[in-house]
């Protein structure tokens, strides 16, 4: 099964591509998060041309506390939310970590810039692994 996978900011959202039969998810690309519309219609386009089956979407979990959400979480539920009334498989799954695994991978690569496409293949990655 393809999957698309997503690291929701303020800013921007990065993709990743993956599947459960390689376990292997790769940066994709970054989508500018203006407005919702454009975004849903970019992920849409998206499914179709990578034959996609769903998302995971990277929500942030307090470490000291599991059962509080914080404000940033509460928007990416209210995201994800909007996702399913589309139609679209989506699953969550935690992303602490995913943004400091992503700028260590980066540093070790000695890339700079954006890495947000890097963080939702950690996010996928983590995923896949559980297969």
């Amino acid at each position: 099964m393809r999957l698309l996978g997503l690291d929701y900011g303020a800013a921007r959202i990065g993709v990743a591509l993956g599947d459960t039969e390689s376990r292997i998810a790769n940066p994709w690309q970054v989508i500018a998060n203006t407005d919702e519309e454009t975004v849903f219609a970019t992920l849409s386009e998206l499914l179709k041309r990578e034959q996609a089956q769903g998302f995971v979407v990277g929500v942030p979990r307090l470490l000291s506390d599991t059962s509080i959400q914080t404000a940033q979480a509460s928007e990416i539920r209210g995201f994800i939310m909007r996702m399913k009334e589309r139609g679209w498989v989506v699953y969550e799954q935690d992303e602490t970590w995913s943004t400091k695994t992503a700028a260590n991978q980066q540093k070790e690569r000695g890339q700079k810039g954006k890495r947000d496409d890097l963080a939702a293949s950690v996010i996928l990655q983590s995923y896949l692994d559980r297969f």
